[in-house]
């Protein structure tokens, strides 16, 4: 069943009076058009390869011109998954999932009562390295498996008591296909579930 309402009240036995949210219909579409251009080379390939097959026939062309549209019907799932992905490591952990999640650049202010953690978990995470602790504390962070990171900066504001961190993708993450590209977005959802615990 598809819902066009934003918020829509679920009711049955196992579920009690919550209130579901329906995808961010841009972030939905970033991810889509995103999906769609890392296979628009193979895309170009194939329909390269079956003009040359074929020659310049009506019906060659009539398959180029179902090539996009058969792409794009293939890209859709890939990009709910990612959504559903994304949506995963967001929850429970206070930061918005909206189109922005995309740049390359996350912003976000921690409460004084996570940001006397954050020094001290940052510090000791298995996922950090190359940690500068001083008056600003500068990171990497591995979001994924492997070797590819992410820079971070948190600074401490003593008026308040908040850490305002900054995390910067790198550009061979930011070039990458499916999640690496919302590396910087999975870092920041990643510290905030260790700090939060």
């Amino acid at each position: 069943m598809l819902i066009f309402d934003p918020l829509v009240r679920v009711s049955g036995p196992a579920v009690d009076e919550r209130m579901v949210k329906v995808p961010d219909r841009r972030l939905l579409w970033k991810l889509w058009t995103a999906t769609m251009a890392d296979f628009l080379p193979l895309m170009i390939t194939l329909s390269m390869l079956d003009a040359a097959d074929d020659g310049l026939s009506w019906s060659a062309v009539a398959d180029v011109s179902l090539e996009p549209a058969i792409c794009a019907f293939i890209c859709f799932p890939v990009a709910l998954y990612l959504y559903g992905a994304l949506v995963r490591r967001a929850r429970g952990t206070g930061i918005p999932l909206t189109a922005e999640v995309l740049a390359a650049t996350q912003r976000h202010t921690f409460p004084p009562d996570r940001a006397a953690r954050l020094r001290a978990d940052l510090c000791t995470s298995e996922r950090a390295w190359d940690v500068l602790n001083g008056e600003e504390l500068h990171f990497r962070w591995r979001p994924f498996r492997g070797r590819r990171s992410v820079r971070g900066t948190v600074t401490f504001d003593d008026s308040s008591g908040e850490a305002h961190m900054e995390i910067h993708t790198d550009g061979n993450l930011t070039s990458g296909s499916g999640l690496r590209r919302t590396s910087a977005f999975v870092a920041l959802c990643q510290i905030a579930r260790l700090v939060s615990r």
